[in-house]
């Protein structure tokens, strides 16, 4: 594991809040060297503490609907059921469970009448999927890709 130091914390920090930010704007902020800032980012990288992606605003393309799907599923055919899933063009999350379902899946929808006709005619024709629960989530506070380590996952130097 890479020691993280209070300038990875903030370039982190400062990427994750605008991941447009140059590593000139980043140094200029920070008062270091830009090269520093460069090199740290490349590090990151490279250690795989960081991911340089686009984060797709599904809203901007109509899908405004967006629900949770938790499946019950016969666990000996799980890791079938979860490469269907998977391969599934509206599912933007998919993980296993513990507790009282097996497999929860988030997928986004343009209407309801979409989601109606992925969960029946398409969730529910996988082989070993026994029953799912699926709620509506109205809005989304905090998203997965807005997820920072606490304070003391970083170093101290």
């Amino acid at each position: 594991m890479v020691k993280l130091t209070k300038l990875d914390k903030a370039i982190i920090h400062g990427l994750n809040a605008n991941a447009r930010l140059s590593s000139s704007q980043i140094a200029r902020e920070l008062e270091v060297a830009e090269r520093t800032v460069r090199h740290r980012i490349n590090r990151l990288i490279e250690a795989e503490i960081i991911k340089p992606v686009a984060v797709v605003n599904a809203a901007a393309f109509g899908y405004d609907l967006v629900v949770d799907i938790f499946c019950e599923v016969d666990v000996t055919c799980q890791t079938q059921i979860v490469e269907a899933i998977s391969a599934l063009p509206e599912v933007s999350y998919l993980a296993y469970f513990t507790g009282d379902q097996d497999i929860s899946l988030q997928a986004l929808f343009k209407n309801s009448e979409d989601m109606h006709a992925f969960i029946t005619d398409r969730l529910h024709q996988i082989p070993g999927i026994r029953r799912t629960r699926t709620v509506l989530v109205p809005r989304i506070v905090k998203d997965t890709y807005q997820w920072l380590p606490p304070d003391g996952a970083f170093g101290g130097t």
